[in-house]
């Protein structure tokens, strides 16, 4: 989905050098899109500013479609959350719609979320799917979220590793670019806390649906960490680009999934029998791999690279995950002054972060990891710093009020809206401002 690091190659595929990425970075990038609606075609397309200036308030559905069934099928979804929505502010609930319906047009009626609806983002990403899964169940739509978890164990490969991205008709790859690791520790994450969400809901779901994944992935990611005794494969994170160092991209999941083993052996106590895995040992491997990490990227400054390459806002993604001092029972825990240097160090002319120290020159703030930095802040207690997000993403709408990719430096959306990936982790942030402290205030 990020196009245009330094290495070029992006998840639209855009050159595969310094020089062609640079060069790209040096054009304006055009909004591709506004939102993405059903339309009088009948079809659901990514909207322009004209064609959606159509488009009635909060609604991804135009007012001349002949088919009720879209309307009907928006209508239906946004009564399920009407409960989570009583839970929020009035000044917060014009947002959290937004994020709902951007997430609802880009899964209704699919196996689970696509990215988003412009041609190069219509895949279906597990890392997207995992918090979109997350940010579902949150907002009491629990048998939504296991069945988008579903698609995700039956595209999984035999060998437990996902492709970075598939179709989601035919659930293949497009491409033959490489597995992303990180899918591993963050679906994992997903399940543990989807399972979760769904028992404090008593929304009963059985765990030994998902052996098959639980087991593939378990063994993958204790095969190619020896068993959580060093850190994961140099490949290629959420930057979308070739890597010669493994990233905390990779490694802060791997401790994220880790961490969800732990969690799911504490929930489902026959859970590693069924699996033909020692609960011992998969204490043991979490453990160890807390060890790695701490050895590594914690004890050099948490950094892109185990020693190097500057500030990453995939820090963020250990307190998104709950890995916070308050809850002592996780394997690792982020202290909040470092996610606010993070912040600090990648903060650009719009209000927003890029993604890392070594992205590209330009000076578009990108949104899912400006959000996902929210969450984190918001997990780790630092509330102002989360509202501030909130209250910069809502005023960085697109002219439909969808979420976009990016901000550009003159604070105008721009790439593709909506994104699946921000839209959720906006419902998350919400849900830990309000939802699970204290509900609605005035």
């Amino acid at each position: 989905m990020l196009t245009g690091a330094v290495a070029g190659i992006g998840a639209i595929g855009l050159g595969s050098t310094i020089t062609a990425a640079l060069a790209e970075a040096a054009q304006p990038d055009p909004v591709r899109s506004v939102t993405a609606a059903y339309t009088g075609s009948g079809r659901r397309e990514a909207l322009d500013a004209v064609a959606a200036r159509r488009l009635p308030a909060q609604s991804r559905v135009m007012p001349d479609l002949s088919d009720p069934g879209p309307a009907r099928r928006q209508r239906e979804f946004l009564d399920s959350c009407e409960s989570w929505l009583g839970t929020l502010p009035a000044h917060r609930r014009d947002l959290a719609v937004s994020a709902l319906l951007d997430l609802w047009v880009l899964s209704d009626e699919l196996p689970a979320p696509v990215a988003g609806w412009a041609d190069a983002w219509r895949y279906v990403w597990p890392r997207d799917t995992a918090f979109s899964a997350v940010a579902l169940a949150r907002v009491g739509l629990s048998e939504l979220s296991w069945s988008h978890l579903r698609c995700l164990q039956s595209v999984q490969a035999v060998d437990g590793s996902f492709a970075a991205r598939v179709d989601p008709e035919s659930g293949l790859p497009p491409d033959d670019r490489e597995s992303q690791f990180d899918s591993l520790g963050l679906v994992l994450w997903a399940i543990s806390e989807v399972h979760s969400v769904s028992t404090a809901a008593a929304a009963q779901f059985d765990l030994g649906e998902f052996d098959d994944l639980l087991r593939r992935t378990t063994r993958r990611l204790f095969d190619l960490t020896a068993h959580g005794r060093s850190l994961p494969p140099v490949g290629p994170d959420y930057w979308e680009v070739g890597e010669s160092q493994v990233t905390l991209g990779l490694a802060g999941p791997t401790l994220v999934g880790m961490n969800s083993l732990t969690a799911l052996t504490k929930a489902d106590g026959d859970l590693w029998r069924r699996l033909g895995e020692d609960a011992a040992a998969v204490l043991l491997a979490a453990d160890d791999f807390r060890a790695t990490f701490t050895r590594t990227f914690g004890a050099n400054g948490m950094q892109r690279y185990p020693t190097s390459g500057g500030s990453d806002s995939a820090i963020a993604y250990l307190p998104a995950a709950g890995l916070v001092p308050e809850r002592p029972e996780g394997i690792y825990a982020l202290e909040p002054e470092l996610l606010a240097g993070v912040w600090d160090h990648l903060e650009q002319p719009a209000g927003g972060i890029k993604p890392g120290h070594g992205w590209i020159i330009d000076r578009s703030s990108w949104t899912p990891s400006t959000s996902l930095m929210g969450l984190g802040f918001a997990r780790l207690g630092l509330t102002d710093r989360a509202e501030s997000i909130l209250d910069w993403l809502a005023e960085h709408r697109t002219s439909a009020g969808s979420l976009p990719e990016k901000i550009s430096g003159d604070g105008d959306p721009v790439s593709v809206a909506p994104l699946s990936w921000t839209a959720a982790n906006v419902i998350i942030t919400l849900d830990e401002l309000y939802g699970r402290r204290g509900g609605a205030s005035s």
